[in-house]
């Protein structure tokens, strides 16, 4: 899976690429984009995230983007079987499970030329791959009191699906409104949904992590 991300990755910057060069030649508009993003993410945990992200029109209808941030929890049941395991192991209970995510992405946004702007806002559609860097966070307790750094005296040893941090492979779709104010400066509401993919060589019977973003924007365009 890893060497096909990197393959379309290298053929879509390579067209873009292209395409980026013959857009600049004929068009005097601002080509790039940076904004801050901040998020609520929803599932089976619920937190916050916050991002950024920079990009460049490369044709009257399409940007290239590059998108990089901080998801708080994303948190799966998958990951709350396994910690229970342990807290029935010591007669205990588990007190709080966490995935926390880096994550970095490349993709492509584009516009959708055929549905009319709602008032100023411009609808889009976006895709993207890249990596995630994915932290798993327990705690257990035993009669209320936390016992998650005395759990050797209890016979136990984490395993690596309860405390490594993985790179994992991940794709985001989703979509989007932006809106031009002040002639340089855009805000941008968008939904992304990610699919980090399970790792299962590294962690047996992984399964994926699906996270959902609901965000905004605030940028400039230059």
């Amino acid at each position: 899976m890893m060497r096909d991300v990197r393959v379309v990755t290298a053929l879509v910057v390579f067209m873009l690429a292209g395409a980026a060069v013959s857009h600049a030649q004929t068009t005097t508009e601002p080509m790039w984009y940076g904004e801050f993003t901040i998020a609520a993410t929803l599932g089976h945990k619920s937190d916050k995230a916050v991002g950024g992200e920079a990009g460049m029109r490369i044709t009257p209808d399409l940007d290239v983007f590059v998108e990089a941030g901080h998801m708080g929890n994303v948190g799966t049941t998958d990951l709350e079987a396994r910690a229970q395991i342990v807290a029935d192991f010591i007669g205990g209970t588990v007190g709080s499970t966490a995935h926390k995510v880096n994550f970095g992405v490349f993709g492509v946004r584009y516009h959708l030329p055929m549905i009319k702007p709602i008032g100023k806002w411009h609808p889009y559609l976006a895709f993207g791959a890249g990596l995630a860097r994915v932290k798993p966070e327990v705690t257990f307790a035993v009669n209320g009191t936390d016992v998650t750094g005395r759990l050797p005296e209890f016979g136990v040893q984490l395993g690596s699906d309860l405390t490594d941090s993985l790179n994992k492979a991940m794709i985001v779709v989703g979509g989007g409104a932006t809106m031009d104010f002040k002639t340089r400066y855009l805000v941008d509401l968008s939904y992304r949904y990610g699919h980090i993919l399970g790792k299962t060589g590294d962690i047996e019977n992984d399964v994926a992590i699906k996270t959902q973003r609901v965000q905004i924007g605030v940028g400039v365009r230059f």
